[in-house]
């Protein structure tokens, strides 16, 4: 009961607080009107946009977080090579394991898991990347067989 009436006690004073908020008179609502409009409208050289804008470049950014891997994890595995020991290791976790193979099993994977770690943290956000990223994991295990 006690804390039933601490819940709604806390609900009532979020209530209060949130409502009670001070709000903003039409004077300096169209004060910080004007000093966005003229923010806005000020125009700034593209030539000074361009100088300050860094120019990303996919390769080399992809290169420097291959090193950076490499530097921390060592050497890294082909994409093939972590689908198909990622693959074995899913299919035997499938299957009743003793604590021993299991403990076995659990080692080998963070062994792969060091040796994979670009294949693992490698984006595929847009429909168009995980679509391709399915098909080259297809590809991978079917030409393993």
């Amino acid at each position: 009961m006690f804390s039933k009436s601490l819940l709604v006690c806390f609900i009532l004073t979020v209530l209060v607080v949130s409502c009670s908020g001070e709000q903003k008179d039409q004077e300096t609502l169209k004060v910080t009107k004007k000093v966005v409009d003229t923010t806005v409208s000020s125009k700034i050289p593209e030539k000074e946009l361009k100088k300050d804008m860094k120019v990303i470049d996919k390769n080399t950014e992809k290169k420097e977080g291959h090193e950076k891997i490499v530097a921390k994890y060592g050497e890294q595995w082909d994409f093939c090579n972590c689908v198909t020991k990622n693959d074995s290791i899913n299919k035997a976790l499938e299957k009743t394991l003793t604590d021993k193979q299991t403990d076995k099993l659990m080692a080998r994977w963070e062994f792969v898991d060091t040796k994979c770690k670009e294949f693992l943290t490698a984006p595929n956000t847009t429909p168009e990347e995980r679509s391709k990223h399915e098909w080259k994991v297809k590809q991978c295990l079917k030409n393993a067989k």
